[in-house]
């Protein structure tokens, strides 16, 4: 008999059956058995296998591989840059004022960023560390970053961004999980984190390293005590509440992407094995009225095994011939690989994997056989989980590095901002500003354009957006270069710009007497 629960409202009457998605009967849902458990709960005693599981996909496997880095190159590219952009009005400020300083934050910005005196290693400028830090936090579910002051001789700046592996956070003495202290994350009455703990060495360390070192942990508050200064990054995704710590991206879809990876292993063996002379000897048993075959003597004798018994005497390989015994027939197998339907299971999973990664098929395959539209839309689509993505990491990884560089770079004196350490307020006006990837990629670059234009001239974009998205450049550092191609042109008497010199104008004067010639290249493109 079916259950029902009801629900009375001032609207209207909710009526609940649970012979459906709650029952415990239904043949598709009994034996459906799940836990309840907070997010910790849910997720801290499985977090080593799946950051092993996924580390070892992203080794093994060319499609976690790829899928990984297509969501690093689409995010962070080449790196995110920063763009100053003050509140110019509320520091009392003219828009010259404004510019210089933003000016001259970006360039004391690059001495550190494209340097490596960003990294607390020396091995790497702060956009290198950009994609290793966001790339850990894909694989490892999420990534720490420690920001010391590091003196050096000869650095401008002391500020060092020092990333920590996921597993090297974890319980002080390898402890369990309690309300204080879960997965490496110390919480306060309120449940607010306050620190974490750091061991040393890695959990991973090769043998002679653990052996010769006895693990220790560091204990380090998220913020000083003192000064409030932000001392850790936690970059991670959350997906419900009270949740310590971050999984991998490929979670959901890790069993599948094993799956089709033992496919793939299984087909390409097939393959091989059937590009080759496949046989097996078939034999008699034993000779008439079971008496022993007269011809084996002549190897008793000569104290030889038959060479049928020579496990190495039998091996498949390109041209190879196998002695058989008299009696024996050779049977050739043919395995019939690869599947005919090899591919399309494939692509079938793959689009589950796009869909878990929110990214799609085309972008994954980095294959494009579709129209110009169905490119397009695929681009669009992907482009706005890279924004989505691209926001997250800019706001719990790039301006909190880029707050603390002012900081360094006002108390040194190498950027004048009044009032910035007093007041909170007059610090976050200074502190604004946008990150710019490289260039996009552009399908069809004329149309690309063309938009671009369009944009600006009904007034819907700047010229500095469309250029930013287009070159990935600054407008001003546009047109500050133009003017030096045209200064340069004009002085080596060169037209410049949409004038065209002499063989672009005879060029286009010999397209313009084939006209087929030139609807056949405007269909190509």
């Amino acid at each position: 008999m079916k259950k029902t629960a009801t629900v009375e409202s001032p609207q209207k009457t909710f009526s609940f059956n649970s012979a459906y998605a709650g029952s415990d009967t239904k043949r598709a849902t009994q034996s459906w058995n799940v836990s309840s458990s907070n997010a910790d709960g849910a997720i801290l005693p499985a977090l080593k296998t799946l950051r092993d599981r996924t580390r070892d996909l992203e080794r093994n496997n060319p499609i976690a591989r790829g899928a990984l880095k297509a969501m690093l190159s689409g995010v962070v590219g080449s790196g995110l840059r920063p763009r100053a952009a003050i509140d110019r009005d509320m520091l009392g400020l003219s828009e010259e004022q404004a510019q210089a300083w933003q000016n001259r934050a970006e360039q004391e910005f690059r001495v550190w960023s494209e340097s490596t005196y960003s990294d607390y290693m020396g091995e790497m400028n702060f956009f290198s560390l950009q994609k290793l830090a966001y790339y850990s936090q894909k694989t490892s579910g999420d990534c720490f970053a420690l920001l010391p002051y590091d003196p050096r001789p000869g650095a401008p700046y002391d500020l060092r961004v020092q990333l920590i592996e996921a597993d090297r956070v974890c319980n002080k003495d390898d402890a369990g999980d309690t309300d204080e202290i879960a997965g490496g994350i110390e919480r306060d009455k309120d449940g607010k984190p306050v620190a974490i703990y750091i061991r040393t060495p890695h959990p991973g360390a090769t043998y002679f390293s653990m052996l010769n070192t006895m693990p220790t942990w560091k204990r380090v508050p998220i913020f000083g005590a003192r000064t409030g200064r932000r001392n850790i990054i936690h970059l991670k995704d959350v997906d419900r509440i009270g949740q310590s710590r971050g999984v991998p991206v490929l979670t959901p879809i890790i069993e599948t992407l094993k799956q089709i990876g033992r496919y793939s292993e299984a087909e390409l063996a097939a393959a091989v094995v059937n590009s080759m002379l496949s046989v097996f000897v078939k034999r008699p048993i034993e000779g008439p009225s079971g008496m022993e075959l007269p011809w084996l003597d002549e190897y008793e004798k000569r104290g030889e095994a038959p060479p049928w018994e020579n496990p190495l005497r039998f091996k498949l390989g390109n041209g190879t011939w196998i002695d058989g015994a008299p009696g024996e027939d050779l049977n050739v197998i043919t395995a019939a690989r690869p599947s005919s339907q090899f591919d399309p299971f494939q692509t079938a999973m793959i689009k589950q994997i796009g869909m878990a990664l929110r990214l799609p098929m085309e972008i994954l395959i980095q294959l494009f056989q579709s129209s110009y539209s169905a490119s397009k839309a695929a681009f669009l689509a992907a482009q706005k989980t890279f924004e989505a993505e691209r926001d997250a990491f800019d706001f719990y990884f790039n301006q909190p590095i880029w707050e603390a560089w002012i900081t360094e770079a006002v108390i040194k004196e190498r950027l004048s901002a009044p009032g910035y350490l007093t007041n909170p307020a007059i610090r976050f006006y200074y502190s604004g500003a946008y990150w710019q990837t490289s260039e996009q990629n552009q399908i069809d670059e004329t149309k690309e354009a063309t938009a671009a234009n369009l944009r600006v001239e009904y007034g819907f974009s700047t010229r500095a957006r469309e250029a930013a998205k287009i070159t990935g450049m600054s407008y001003a550092d546009i047109v500050a270069a133009q003017a030096k191609e045209k200064e340069l042109a004009a002085k080596s008497g060169l037209l410049h710009g949409n004038a065209m010199n002499g063989t672009a104008k005879v060029a286009a004067a010999a397209l313009e007497v084939r006209p087929g010639r030139a609807r056949r290249a405007k269909a190509d493109v």
